[in-house]
């Protein structure tokens, strides 16, 4: 399991006093108002930016960091992923899990067939599409329908699917 997760990507400053625009990827951008700080990778680490004031419209957040207090800064900003750790990340509520802490899983049927490797989940906007890499090669995809998935057990790294609710919804590219 990751211990970070994106929150964002820097667009541009917005303005002349360091705020930047923040493309989100969250479905709640109000997910970013109380936010105390934010991670932005550096090497192979995190390091920690405060924020001195977050606002958010329809589609965008801003963000005003620590430090940063005129174009300059923040162009320097552009295009830098925004992180936050595991521990301050969104509660989800039970039976709900982060697509990064699925993806890599390994997917069988409820026969005992193995299918593959979870590589993707494609948010659709109505369901969401799961992609398995195929083990010999190629790739199945199936809507994430009820009955479809019978178990996901994140600590394992697996994932069950029904063989014979799968067979009518998924598409086979192999």
């Amino acid at each position: 399991m990751t211990d970070f997760f994106e929150l964002g990507r820097v667009l541009k400053p917005q303005g002349i006093r360091g705020e930047v625009k923040v493309e989100a990827y969250t479905d709640d951008l109000s997910r970013f108002i109380g936010l105390g700080f934010v991670f932005f990778k550096q090497g192979e680490g995190y390091v920690k930016a405060g924020l001195v004031k977050t606002r958010v419209d329809a589609k965008h957040a801003y963000l005003t960091l620590e430090g940063i207090s005129d174009r300059d800064g923040a162009e320097k900003l552009r295009g830098q992923y925004i992180y936050i750790d595991r521990e301050n990340a969104a509660q989800l509520p039970p039976g709900h899990y982060y697509i990064s802490d699925m993806l890599g899983m390994r997917v069988s049927d409820s026969n005992g067939n193995a299918l593959g490797i979870l590589k993707d989940i494609m948010q659709t906007g109505s369901r969401d599409v799961y992609v398995v890499q195929a083990d010999g090669q190629g790739t199945v995809m199936f809507p994430s329908v009820d009955g479809v998935i019978l178990d996901r057990d994140i600590d394992k790294g697996t994932m069950t699917v029904d063989a014979e609710k799968l067979d009518e919804v998924a598409v086979y590219d192999i």
